[in-house]
């Protein structure tokens, strides 16, 4: 597909980081757990990781335009390597304290605001315009299967090496990764005239955000995003189990069945993206894909059984990984080069910001009715999906 070198070297990178991730949360979880035998002590270290990520990731796109992507990712990655690797010493030698693993686990939630638009942003930098679509798409794809294939891994070096070991790969992985940017090409630093260059990077933020608030179309993706993840995640992350365990008494087994077909489906719509050229009117697409969502997420919650739950949702995995690929690379075209770390880091924290409301609010709704909360959560997306197709505006981006 690709004749780039820059652009193997750059999905290798996002892979080998995209799967130490998935090492270390591992790690992580079942250090605690070793540690404290507590959920609760686990619960309070995943959010000392996430409140970083959140409340950093606009500093983190900003930087990114500063310095570079490529420059952003080099630091992410290689403060991750020179922190997991002493970690991972401590933890073999049995002489690890939990307020390490806060102190760790703070560290990877600013590591990954920086690294996240870095990543995200460098694409275009590597590729031919033409070719956002298929690289994205690969992209997509490659982080659809370290999804399945991250966390299997690193539960079999858990239990067979111990967590040690679990962090040692993390830093390996990130190591290699250090090496495969390095070899990126290297670019001038963006142009920043005119975005708030001269008034520190507190600016350089501000300017991002009226930037992103100013241009109509990236606004209501924006929007779309941050409506449609709220409700995506809570009926994904709180229903599927319930579901699972409750309506269908299927057990675990039952809740892998409904994630893998998302997964699946979210692979085949991001893979045919990259080969399928994407539509001229990128606002009626978002429509589309918002009622597609909406619909199927609704029907799993009224479907009496496990089948056709998978089934609906996997037709929904589709749209989901379509517009993944289509909207991320209109975005990166839409975007002015100097803005692009800024903009993908809203995009991100648009997509991740409410995902701790979203768990909050679908255990209630859960607790009450669980079909309950997959009709409002297809419902708000497909209100969403109306008033998008309402705006003459939208429709014609």
């Amino acid at each position: 597909m690709f004749e780039s070198d820059p652009f193997r070297c750059l999905w290798a990178a996002s892979t080998l980081s995209l799967v130490g991730d998935f090492f270390s949360y591992v790690a992580i979880a079942w250090l605690v757990l070793q540690l404290t035998g507590s959920s609760v002590a686990l619960g309070s270290v995943l959010v000392a990781q996430a409140l970083p990520r959140g409340l950093l990731m606009a500093v983190g796109g900003a930087m990114a335009d500063r310095l570079t992507p490529r420059l952003t990712m080099l630091g992410s990655m290689g403060l991750r390597v020179a922190l997991v690797a002493p970690l991972a010493a401590l933890v073999l030698a049995g002489r690890v304290q939990m307020w390490e693993v806060y102190a760790i686990s703070v560290v990877f939630g600013v590591v990954d605001a920086f690294f996240m638009p870095a990543r995200s942003s460098i694409l275009p930098r590597i590729v031919a315009g033409d070719q956002l679509e298929a690289g994205n798409a690969a992209l997509t794809v490659s982080t659809q299967a370290t999804v399945i294939v991250g966390p299997a891994l690193a539960g079999v070096v858990v239990a067979t090496l111990g967590t040690g070991w679990a962090f040692a790969c993390d830093a390996a992985c990130f190591a290699l990764g250090f090496v495969l940017v390095l070899l990126l090409p290297r670019a001038g630093q963006s142009p920043l005239a005119g975005h708030g260059s001269r008034n520190g990077l507190g600016g350089q933020v501000a300017a991002g955000l009226r930037y992103a608030w100013a241009d109509v179309g990236i606004r209501t993706s924006l929007i779309v995003i941050a409506v449609v993840d709220f409700a995506a995640n809570g009926a994904l992350g709180v229903g599927l189990p319930t579901l699972a365990h409750g309506s269908f008494g299927a057990g675990a087994i039952g809740l892998g069945v409904l994630l893998g077909a998302w997964g699946v489906g979210a692979t085949i719509g991001a893979g045919g993206a990259g080969f399928v050229p994407p539509p001229k009117r990128f606002g009626r697409l978002l429509v589309a894909v918002c009622a597609w969502i909406g619909g199927g997420i609704a029907v799993v919650g009224l479907v009496p059984a496990l089948v056709p739950a998978a089934i609906a949702l996997g037709f929904a995995g589709v749209a989901s990984g379509a517009i993944n690929t289509y909207g991320v690379s209109w975005l990166q075209r839409r975007t002015d080069p100097a803005m692009q770390g800024r903009v993908m880091s809203l995009v991100m924290l648009a997509s991740m910001g409410l995902t701790p409301v979203a768990y909050a609010a679908s255990g209630v709704v859960a607790q009450a009715h669980v079909t309950l909360l997959f009709v409002l959560c297809g419902a708000l997306i497909l209100v969403t999906a109306a008033g998008a197709a309402l705006s003459r505006t939208v429709r014609s981006i």
